[in-house]
């Protein structure tokens, strides 16, 4: 049975990462982009890895932002994989010498991104996106396009995650119809902008491993 990988995305306060941390997720992402209420600081960020320890694999969150940037949050603090958010090129997200994620934007059921980072991205994260910009707005897209765009169909042979307003209670038609790899959210396990919630962090997980239990008995059939 395929397990579907869990990363949770705009970690804000250590009591949360101590939490998550001793759960079956897979990545713990922190946001690094000023765009976003969840932005994070050096320091901040700090606190939060060391609240970690090592237990699950972080993932830094950059959207078009500057190499001098990304160098000096990677080279003072311990990141694990990269994920890049924006318009970056297969170079600029190689050149830190690091796994990383690449964002692929949905827009009215129309995708963009750079078809060359299939040779180089450790996954894709499939997000919703506005007026072409690169920026998730926390709401999902037609999941059927997973099967219906050639793009989306090809990227079946990578590791991607779906993201985009996923909730312990919308995940479940996804997991059994479509069997992604992962999913990634954020807003949909909080309680306010940035402060997570314990019970839908639970039922999210909780729901994760229901659900791939169902679409692995449907799909074995």
């Amino acid at each position: 049975m395929n397990r579907t990988l869990i990363k949770f995305c705009g970690m804000t306060n250590t009591d949360d990462i101590k939490f998550i941390s001793d759960t079956d997720i897979d990545f713990i992402g922190l946001i690094f982009t000023q765009e976003s209420p969840r932005c994070l600081n050096l320091h901040k960020a700090e606190k939060l890895i060391n609240a970690c320890n090592n237990r699950k694999p972080t993932v830094g969150v950059f959207m078009n932002q500057t190499k001098d940037f990304v160098n000096n949050i990677i080279n003072n603090i311990s990141i694990d994989f990269l994920q890049f958010h924006g318009n970056e090129s297969e170079e600029f997200c190689k050149s830190f010498n690091k796994k990383y994620f690449k964002t692929v934007s949905v827009n009215n059921n129309e995708i963009n991104y750079d078809i060359k980072h299939r040779n180089s991205a450790s996954a894709f994260i499939i997000d919703n996106s506005k007026d072409n910009s690169s920026s998730g707005i926390g709401k999902t897209f037609d999941w059927s396009i997973l099967e219906s765009n050639i793009n989306l169909v090809e990227l079946k042979n990578n590791n991607y995650f779906i993201a985009g307003g996923l909730s312990p209670d919308n995940i479940k038609n996804l997991i059994i119809k479509y069997r992604p790899k992962g999913l990634d959210v954020s807003s949909g396990i909080e309680h306010s902008i940035g402060k997570k919630d314990f019970n839908l962090m639970k039922k999210f997980i909780e729901n994760v491993r229901i659900s791939e239990k169902e679409s692995y008995e449907k799909n074995k059939l």
